[in-house]
């Protein structure tokens, strides 16, 4: 049988081995891809004929199903940013969130060419994380040890990673996502603790400055909407508070933002505690106002300091763990008292949509199979649940 004639694109050559200077063949493969300005050329080089082949037939057949993709020098850091970019429409909390998601992979793996990045790439990244094995550069230019990351934030990582290499194989630059293949680390279920009912009295019984802060929390307000809540969204006569902007830490700084979700713009009528400390807060800021004069510097927000400057969300977290401590009491994160206001509304025979609806909840998973929208009086019953019940 007569030698098998090489097929057009692959042409056998013969050069001279750099090491021993001796003739030896090369199959070098040449393929016109594409067609107008997207026309080029790819060119390889290979020790056998079937490796020749091999290759030929594999991009001729990627070429022929739409999934060929141009070899590229883009890098990870490249489509991070670009992927950054491309989201318009997100919350400044959220965009926050993405940044710091991908930090340890753009600092890391950052000048990798996104076609060169593999799955081993990744779970080596883990597996550092995991170990506090992988530092951070600072603005001075020194690095420090990153802490141990948590299952959760590893997670969170590679899902995010996930979706900048799906857009960038949306895009054609890319023929695999190899971050969809890395497995997730396992998560163990946090046990968060929540403030018993006498524990909750206690705080809304301790007399101090910003009581209508942690009052306001207790009763199922997120940080950032307390850190938003500005005077003219409470009716002291009516006894109603309604969210209608939050203020986060954003991107660049404190950002006002709208509420998480359409769900969590909601007005509540507060039960008498909230509406009590609510006005003694409005009063002791009017005698700061007075007391300072031309200095006080608004004081529209519910929390602002002693000058009228609105708190950030840090500064609010640092007063509640601060009265928690002069309480003795076992440290909650503010966030928890939400679950706290929940799970008392639950004890006390509230039904789940109505605390779905009073807590802001997006989601109907959060609380119930079925969202529904709860009427006024039904939100009325919510608040009043924590009215207390006196001894007889």
């Amino acid at each position: 049988m007569g030698r098998q004639q090489l097929p057009s694109g692959i042409t056998k050559v013969t050069v001279k081995n750099r090491r021993t200077g001796k003739p030896e063949p090369r199959w070098r493969v040449q393929l016109n891809i594409g067609e107008g300005d997207q026309r080029h050329q790819v060119r390889r080089s290979f020790t056998t004929e079937a490796a020749a082949r091999s290759f030929r037939s594999k991009t001729l057949g990627d070429v022929e199903a739409g999934a060929y993709v141009r070899g590229s020098h883009r890098t990870i850091e490249q489509a991070c940013a670009d992927w950054l970019t491309s989201k318009h429409n997100l919350k400044s909390s959220t965009r926050r969130g993405y940044i710091s998601a991908l930090q340890p992979v753009r600092d890391q793996l950052g000048e990798i060419a996104v076609q060169k990045l593999t799955k081993r790439d990744l779970d080596d990244l883990v597996v550092q994380l995991r170990a506090g094995q992988v530092e951070r550069a600072l603005d001075d230019g020194t690095t420090k040890a990153r802490k141990k990351y948590a299952a959760r934030t590893i997670n969170k990582m590679i899902g995010t990673l996930s979706q900048v290499l799906a857009s960038e194989q949306a895009q054609g630059h890319l023929a695999r996502n190899v971050a969809a293949l890395v497995d997730h680390v396992p998560v163990e279920a946090k046990e968060y603790r929540t403030l018993t009912e006498a524990e909750m009295y206690r705080v809304l019984d301790h007399q101090c400055r910003d009581r209508h802060l942690w009052t306001l929390a207790l009763y199922g307000l997120r940080r950032g909407e307390i850190a938003g809540l500005r005077w003219c969204d409470v009716d002291l006569t009516a006894g109603t508070v309604t969210i209608r902007e939050t203020r986060v830490d954003g991107v660049e700084g404190i950002v006002v933002d709208t509420p998480k979700s359409r769900t969590s713009a909601r007005t509540l009528p507060m039960p008498v505690d909230v509406v009590k400390a609510l006005k003694a807060a409005r009063k002791q800021q009017w005698r700061e106002r007075l007391a300072l004069g031309e200095a006080y510097a608004g004081g529209e927000y519910l929390a602002s300091d002693e000058a009228g400057r609105p708190l950030n969300t840090w500064q609010i977290s640092a007063g509640w763990e601060r009265v928690l401590r002069d309480l003795g009491i076992e440290r909650v994160r503010l966030h928890d008292a939400r679950h706290t206001c929940g799970t008392l509304m639950h004890l006390r025979g509230v039904p789940i949509r109505e605390i779905a609806q009073w807590l802001g909840h997006s989601s109907p998973a959060f609380t119930m199979a079925t969202y529904v929208h709860s009427q006024g009086e039904a939100l009325k019953a919510a608040g009043q649940s924590f009215d207390r019940v006196e001894a007889t």
